[in-house]
């Protein structure tokens, strides 16, 4: 029984990182000009938690600047520790 409990203990452990040097949020877009994904680090958001509460403002200012194409539109999103990888 206490192995049962240690072993879950650290998977708890190892699954609930919740403060890094900050966050990236990631989206996956869909346009005209085959900008398939755009994403951004934020420093001072360090847990998940604060990505996600945040994510629906950033994207609003994302969309809303010159960053992405204009015809834009997120099909999906999602907030990470790190970025995503390059290539492929």
């Amino acid at each position: 029984m206490t192995l049962v409990a240690a072993l879950g203990l650290l998977a708890m452990l190892g699954c609930s990182q919740k403060n890094g040097d900050g966050t990236v949020l990631i989206l996956e877009l869909e346009n005209s000009e085959n900008v398939h994904q755009y994403w951004v680090f934020n420093p001072y958001n360090r847990t998940i938690e604060k990505c996600n509460e945040t994510a629906e403002q950033a994207i609003a200012q994302i969309l809303a600047s010159n960053a992405v194409p204009k015809d834009s539109k997120v099909k999906s999103w999602r907030c990470s520790f790190t970025p995503p990888e390059s290539g492929g």
